[in-house]
């Protein structure tokens, strides 16, 4: 099923909406209660906010006209603004971390069944959130990632009742800390994961599962095909993946199939729809001198034979 873009636009504003409320909730109720654990579930929570927030930003400006100037449109703007995200994310761990320390050295009381019965609603919150988004994000990326968002947000809310229920029954009381360093390690590796894969997109890295030699070896399989040379393959965003490539064909009047062929191969098998492909005959190819082109010697490929492929 393939998500409307004004349904995944409406799935994200009600997880926003109901997200951004329960915050308010947890993090009141966990003041109260002394409960860290809650606070920190409720800081995971606004980060989860903030990543719903910067996703309908860039659903919304992602239906924007390509212009004469910005002619991808604005598609990459939810890469622009992920530093913003990280540094939301960084921020929040380090201070559930500073305060679970604290919680360790000296444990206050906690009110123990505000926590769990505030627990088992982030739990209810969470779980129709990744409902609300998992029907819409099969063919998009930031739904996709707001969903795994929630789903760990649910596991968080399991680990503050349960912690709640065992202090309540006499254990503990820095178990509560315990689960919010907890809950703060979860948060860490997602922002790395975030920084991680806009650095790649930013520096027009191969994207993950598109292997540019798989997909030159797909290519040179095309019948008409004699060479596939100064092969790109990139991301504008996530969901937005292009190539372009120069290709050598056996015979020239077949042009037109031949193009045909490989853009549907690289639609249907690879998943990338924005292709720009450049038709060559080895002779052509040879009087043009590519290989010795300023893009070929950056490479480090000035004499190949007709074979090697360009990741960036």
């Amino acid at each position: 099923m393939h998500a409307h873009p004004e349904q995944a636009r409406k799935a994200l504003i009600g997880g926003l909406i109901l997200t951004a409320a329960f915050v308010v909730i947890e993090a009141v109720a966990g003041f109260l209660t002394n409960s860290l654990a809650l606070v920190s579930d409720a800081g995971h929570m606004l980060a989860d906010s903030a990543g719903l927030i910067l996703a309908l930003g860039a659903a919304t400006l992602a239906r924007r006209p390509a212009t004469s100037r910005h002619t991808y449109g604005y598609a990459r703007f939810e890469v622009l603004v992920v530093p913003i995200h990280v540094v939301l994310l960084a921020f929040i761990a380090g201070y559930i971390v500073f305060e679970s320390v604290s919680h360790l050295r000296s444990t206050p009381e906690i009110a123990t069944g505000p926590v769990i019965a505030v627990g088992i609603g982030g739990l209810m919150v969470n779980l129709l959130v990744v409902r609300l988004l998992h029907n819409h994000s099969a063919d998009n990326l930031n739904l996709r990632a707001a969903a795994l968002e929630a789903s760990v947000d649910a596991v968080g809310s399991v680990a503050v009742v349960i912690s709640a229920v065992v202090i309540a029954l006499g254990g503990w009381a820095g178990l509560d800390a315990l689960v919010g360093l907890a809950i703060a390690a979860l948060v860490i590796p997602r922002a790395l994961s975030l920084l991680r894969q806009s650095g790649d997109i930013l520096l027009e890295s191969a994207p993950p599962g598109l292997d540019p030699v798989a997909i030159e070896s797909a290519a040179l399989a095309v019948k008409g095909v004699v060479a596939l040379h100064d092969v790109h393959v990139w991301a504008i965003a996530p969901s937005f993946p292009a190539l372009s490539a120069h290709v050598e064909l056996a015979d020239v009047t077949c042009t037109e199939h031949i193009l045909t062929d490989l853009a549907t191969l690289f639609r249907d098998r690879f998943g990338i729809g924005h292709v720009t492909l450049q038709p060559e005959t080895p002779a052509l190819h040879a009087a043009m001198e590519c290989c010795l082109s300023p893009d070929s010697a950056l490479l480090g490929r000035g004499d190949h034979a007709h074979r090697p492929v360009s990741v960036g």
